[in-house]
């Protein structure tokens, strides 16, 4: 196993979680925004909102499995850096929407298109990320609770940010559109800087020569060997929790600033709620090592995906402050302790050649589901009158007839048992 599974270098290690603060920071930023964005500023209805945001999960439903692959085959800086830089100027095309065509159907179809490749491109991104700290730790639970818990710590500060760039933006001649975006195509500056310093772990062996064209479309038996790790039981249940993680998360971050915006709050307030659960997801995530001395780790993804559910249930119940930071912890602390073992237990399911791969499938099933569960949720919406509470109902018993599925799964397989319990 070598070094890469006991201590990592000050360059490894910084590196590995300089890019994840950042790179998983982007997302709670371009998810409040746009939304944000569409509902105040360009006033369209709760469906097209749902659509737009979940078109940035599209092309990386389908195309995550090939990413991870040429992750593996070409190397996570070399994809990385062309993702980031691109993605800066992307950014910057955003706010020039409502100058390029003042018809709303216009509008919403230039948002879908830019969603749709700036979401695939930071999906590469993360994969990255994920496939990096994997190589260079197999897994490690002590790094995996690392990992996962500057990750949320990103979480909690960049919705703050963006909340109060958008008040000042909003207070200003510059406006909250350009200001926001902006600020997010800084980020991607900042990511671009942290991965040219990522080094290459030991167990991975690069080409040396320049990728050809052909190296980077994708490959039929790429998808064959991901859907044929996907029939491993203890690959399909980490596949399937993290579909679920991911929904409730593209829920709380799709709906909850519209509800908190109808509701009277202002940006920086609907920032600092929607980041205060990624400060106890952060919190949370740490004791990873110990948790698992008083339950199975497989068991406690299934209550930790329970717990994050009856986390946004309770958000349309209340109005007042405190209720709303209630069912905020309630939700961060399943997502901290859930993520982490989720993690976790994809690493040790694979071989390390496998990580790219392995790490596109299950964010293949994130995007799937970042996809399909916003429009689902906005139709919800829209079928009740505008109701918000109507969303996050409707979600909610989903995802606890999931959370069901996977613990009938767990009971089912030993390869679950026998993989998640070992040493």
């Amino acid at each position: 196993m070598g070094t890469e599974t006991s201590e990592l270098s000050f360059r490894a290690e910084f590196s590995s979680y300089s890019t994840a603060f950042i790179s998983i920071g982007i997302l709670p930023m371009i998810t409040i925004i746009v939304p944000l964005w569409c509902a105040t500023i360009l006033q369209m209805d709760a469906w097209m909102i749902g659509v737009a945001v979940g078109a940035r999960s599209f092309l990386a439903a389908i195309f995550s499995i090939h990413s991870g692959a040429l992750l593996d085959r070409l190397g996570v800086r070399r994809v990385m850096v062309w993702c980031t830089a691109i993605s800066v100027v992307l950014f910057l095309l955003y706010p020039l929407i409502p100058d390029i065509s003042s018809y709303l159907l216009a509008q919403f179809i230039l948002i879908v298109l830019l969603q749709l490749i700036t979401g695939f491109l930071h999906t590469i991104g993360w994969i990255g990320c994920q496939t990096q700290i994997g190589q260079l730790t197999r897994g490690s639970p002590k790094h995996m609770g690392r990992f996962t818990s500057v990750s949320n710590f990103s979480n909690f500060f960049t919705p703050i940010i963006i909340g109060w760039v958008w008040d000042v933006g909003k207070a200003s001649f510059v406006g909250e559109a350009w200001a926001t975006f902006s600020v997010i195509a800084l980020f991607n500056i900042f990511l671009l800087i942290a991965v040219l310093a990522m080094p290459v772990p030991q167990s991975v062996s690069l080409p040396k020569e320049r990728p050809r064209l052909r190296d980077l479309w994708p490959k039929l038996i790429d998808y064959k060997e991901a859907f044929r790790l996907f029939l491993i039981p203890s690959v399909a249940f980490v596949v399937m929790a993290s579909l679920f993680m991911n929904g409730l998360i593209q829920v709380r971050m799709s709906f909850m600033p519209i509800y908190m915006e109808t509701v009277g709050y202002e940006g920086r307030i609907i920032g600092f709620v929607t980041g205060f659960a990624y400060l106890i997801a952060g919190l949370t995530a740490l004791p990873t090592e110990q948790a698992k001395k008083y339950m199975a780790p497989h068991w406690i993804v299934i209550a930790m995906i329970i717990l994050s559910v009856v986390g946004n249930a309770l958000v349309p119940v209340f109005e007042s402050l405190s209720g709303l930071t209630m069912s905020t912890i309630m939700f961060g602390a399943g997502v901290g302790l859930g993520m982490a073992y989720i993690l976790m237990l994809l690493s040790r399911s694979v071989p390390v050649s496998q990580f790219g791969l392995s790490v596109g499938l299950r964010t293949t099933g994130n995007r799937f589901g970042a996809t399909v569960v916003p429009p689902i949720a906005g139709i919800a919406i829209d079928m009740a009158g505008g109701n918000l509470g109507a969303g996050f109902y409707v979600m909610s018993i989903l995802f606890i007839f999931g959370a069901a599925g996977l613990a009938y799964l767990a009971i089912r397989s030993d390869n679950i048992r026998k993989t998640f319990t070992e040493k």
